[in-house]
């Protein structure tokens, strides 16, 4: 079966370390004030994050959390949380399907 998320390794590389990345840089760009390019581009990717992440349902949205947030790996959110390996990888690949969507990238 062909997965419906289906992008180009690249931008799938890419996505996936702004998700992995989202925390850490939320609290750097909170850190900081001005109108600097850089700081404005980086507000922009996060609120593209948080668009996503937002429009979500409950189900999609704890899993995206364990695995972008709290960086757990599928066998520790199937012992930790309950999440099957279908539903780990179903919701990182729409998440980051999205995200890319959302971010112009495809």
């Amino acid at each position: 079966m062909k997965s419906k998320y289906k992008i180009p390794w690249h931008v799938r590389q890419y996505v996936k370390k702004e998700l992995m990345d989202y925390k850490g840089n939320k609290k750097l760009v909170a850190k900081y004030k001005g109108d600097t390019r850089g700081l404005i581009l980086a507000n922009t990717r996060l609120a593209r994050i948080e668009n996503v992440l937002n429009s979500l349902n409950k189900e999609d949205r704890e899993a995206a959390e364990l695995i972008f947030i709290d960086h757990y790996t599928q066998s520790g959110a199937e012992i930790a949380k309950g999440l099957s390996k279908a539903a780990y990888y179903n919701a990182m690949n729409k998440v980051i399907y999205l995200t890319a969507v959302e971010m112009d990238l495809i």
